[in-house]
């Protein structure tokens, strides 16, 4: 539930697991240190506890025919019947997404399957300049290892460069200032985040809004409940349009459910047009600029821009990556349900972490008990000098403004499954998408949790504990 009372609290505390020190989070392609140390491990993606009813046979004349015309694409693509990302046959993934179930799934916003969008990339126009068999590669990669979803942004060649330089609408700041295409380290983890989790867990979504963004339209629509967003319906309607100025298409009273367009914003083309020409690997594809770049324009209230990877907008003053309260009206919208976001610590005016609003043991219970109902949880993370190593610095100065608990990096990760040990121990996998290694990482659960800012879940999980955890965090007194 999103509550207008709490917008200025959780958004404007912490600046909200933004990316203060790119050096120190973001990491060139191929390394196995993520930023805070943890043991890396490689797997199948776990199946969903309590998954049921998984299709995995084509029987329909139509499915056949959609899957047979899918085949024939990749089949005769000279560049695109192999991923460049591991030279795996995409027909051979494409396989595989059918005998797990991946492929007929229909968790989508318009009951559509994966395979109703795989064939739509396949078969229809895209956007101007975008290749359908390119297109429906990445899409099949992303759904096939969704740890391989990444943020980071790669270089700008100089003759792209000069090409962006001659655009006439192109902004004063970037024309004066070329080096700010250079994004080092980018602020799209919260992003990049949510398009991890759509791909492994609502692959017909994911499909869909592929389909949806690189098509001639460069946008995908989507119907939510009012009630995701707040038990008031006019609530919700102002969240959607006065807040994060995005004005419904269509309302549907009886229904209480509102029909938005959602769209990346304006530069994200030319970002896209980059990496189609000159992307590497451990760099974001097309499918990774045009989504991430669609949940950084929803979150920073139609602010956002690409090309400099900055955002403006009225909940959070830092111009780099998305606060708590937007991060959980995004989450809102792609789960179409009722989300809390709970924040923990407790944090001074000059970023110093000075404790917690519950005991740690609560925030274990909440992400197990997310776990435990088979969905993620996407959690805010933060670095002290202490936490992050800087206090061993020879060089550090303990001064009034630079303390061993002030917040000096946050980052972003999804937490997708846990195991315990036979003395109770919990360890956390978790998929990072700024580690620069494409699969998943564990980590212990007394490293974690302590680091923990903010995290989303299901009303039901958190809604007992919101209100006297909120409290605590923000010294709101009950008898005042």
């Amino acid at each position: 539930m999103i509550e207008n009372i709490k917008l200025k609290q959780p958004a404007q505390k912490i600046n909200n697991v933004h990316k203060v020190e790119n050096n120190q989070i973001s990491k060139p392609y191929g390394t196995t240190a993520p930023a805070f140390k943890g043991k890396l491990i490689n797997f199948p993606q776990p199946v969903s506890k309590g998954e049921i009813g998984i299709n995995t046979q084509l029987t329909s004349p139509k499915d056949i025919k959609m899957y047979n015309a899918i085949t024939q694409v990749l089949a005769t693509s000279i560049n695109e019947k192999n991923s460049p990302l591991d030279n795996t046959s995409r027909l051979t993934k494409l396989d595989a997404l059918l005998k797990n179930g991946t492929l007929l799934n229909k968790n989508s916003n318009d009951n559509s399957s994966t395979l109703e969008n795989l064939y739509k990339i396949a078969t229809t126009q895209r956007a101007s300049g975008f290749d359908n068999a390119k297109i429906l590669g990445q899409t099949i990669d992303a759904i096939y290892a969704p740890e391989t979803i990444t943020q980071f942004f790669g270089d700008v060649p100089p003759q792209a460069k000069a090409e962006i330089l001659r655009n006439p609408n192109l902004d004063d700041k970037v024309r004066q200032n070329p080096a700010l295409l250079d994004v080092t380290g980018s602020g799209t983890c919260v992003s990049a985040s949510f398009e991890y989790h759509m791909a492994r867990k609502h692959p017909a979504e994911f499909a869909r809004w592929a389909e949806g963004l690189t098509s001639p339209n460069e946008a995908v629509e989507q119907t939510i409940k009012a009630s995701s967003l707040n038990p008031s319906y006019l609530e919700a309607y102002n969240i959607l349009k006065n807040m994060f100025e995005i004005k419904p298409e269509e309302i549907d009273f009886n229904s209480q459910e509102f029909k938005i367009k959602l769209q990346p914003d304006k530069n994200a083309k030319i970002r896209a047009q980059i990496q189609n020409g000159f992307w590497d690997k451990g760099e974001r594809s097309i499918l990774d600029v045009y989504i991430q770049s669609t949940f950084m324009q929803m979150g920073s209230e139609q602010t956002y821009n690409s090309l400099i990877d900055k955002r403006e907008g009225k909940f959070n003053s830092n111009p780099e990556g998305l606060g708590e309260f937007e991060k959980i009206f995004i989450e809102s919208i792609i789960e179409n349900n009722e989300r809390l976001s709970m924040v923990y610590q407790r944090v001074d005016e000059k970023q110093n972490l000075i404790g917690w609003g519950c005991d740690l043991e609560t925030i274990q219970k909440h992400i197990t008990q997310t776990l435990d109902l088979g969905e993620d949880v996407i959690v805010g993370y933060v670095l002290t000098n202490e936490t992050s190593g800087d206090t061993k610095n020879p060089n550090y100065v303990n001064t009034p403004d630079n303390r061993p608990n002030k917040i000096v990096n946050g980052h972003e990760i999804t937490i997708v499954d846990y195991k315990q040990d036979k003395n109770g121990n919990i360890t956390f996998i978790c998929n990072d998408t700024d580690d620069g290694y494409a699969g998943l990482i564990e980590y212990s659960a007394d490293y974690l949790i302590p680091k923990i800012h903010h995290a989303g879940y299901p009303a039901k999980v958190v809604e007992a504990d919101y209100e006297r955890i909120t409290n605590a965090v923000y010294g709101i007194n009950n008898a005042a």
